[in-house]
C-alpha cells in the first residue's frame, strides 16, 4: 500500500458459478490526478482463481486517485464477495443443497439430479438408498468447491425436508399399517 493513504476499497461481486471455475472481470475505475500524466480512467483485470472466497481482496497499487500533488496515487483494492444462490449455499469449500422429497421417498429410497457449477452444466445423480429422517444429510465427497490446492475439492451437503401428504383415505391408512412395523 502506498504510505500514508488508505486506500480506495470496491466490492467485486462474483456469482458461485465464476468462483467454481474462475472467470476474468473488468472493472473501470476514475481517477483524479493533479501532477500525474495518466488517463481519467482506467479498466483494471482481476482474474478470480477457482476457490476464491468472500473477502478475498486484490490489490492494484498505485490505480486511484493521485494523493494531493505528491505525484503519489493511492491503492485500489477489490474484495470479492459472493452473490447469493438460487441452488447452492456456500460453507467453507462445501456446497449446501437442500431439497424436498415426499414422505414415500423418504421411506423407500430415490435419485436427485444436481446441476452442478461446472462449466460443462454437469448434472450430478445422487442415489439415496437410506430411509431419510429429519436431520439426515447426505454427503457426497470430492463435489464441492475447489479449494486453493485445485485438486481437492470440498464436499457437496444435501439435506432435505419430507413433506407429508396432506390426507390419507382410511384404506391407505390400514395398508399402512400391515406395512410399517410399530
Amino acid at each position: 500500500m502506498t504510505q500514508g493513504s488508505r486506500p480506495a476499497q470496491f466490492e467485486l461481486q462474483c456469482s458461485l458459478e465464476e468462483l467454481y471455475n474462475g472467470a476474468t472481470k473488468k472493472m473501470k475505475v476514475k481517477r483524479s490526478s493533479s501532477t500525474l500524466s495518466r488517463d481519467a480512467e482506467a479498466v483494471l483485470e482481476i482474474k478470480v482463481k477457482p476457490g476464491w472466497k468472500a473477502g478475498t481482496k486484490v490489490t492494484f497499487p498505485g490505480e486511484g486517485d493521485e494523493i494531493g500533488s505528491s505525484g503519489k496515487a493511492q491503492d485500489v483494492v477489490f474484495v470479492v464477495r459472493e452473490k447469493r444462490h438460487s441452488v447452492f449455499t456456500r460453507e467453507g469449500s462445501n456446497l449446501l443443497h437442500h431439497r424436498q422429497i415426499p414422505l414415500v421417498d423418504a421411506l423407500t429410497g430415490f435419485k436427485v439430479d444436481v446441476k452442478m457449477l461446472d462449466s460443462s452444466e454437469r448434472i450430478l445423480r445422487v442415489n439415496v438408498r437410506d430411509m431419510v429422517s429429519p436431520n439426515y444429510t447426505k454427503v457426497v465427497k470430492g463435489e464441492g468447491m475447489p479449494s486453493k490446492s485445485a485438486a481437492e475439492k470440498g464436499d457437496l451437503i444435501i439435506t432435505f425436508d419430507i413433506i407429508y401428504p396432506k390426507a390419507l383415505s382410511e384404506d391407505q391408512k390400514e395398508k399402512l399399517k400391515t406395512i410399517l412395523p410399530r
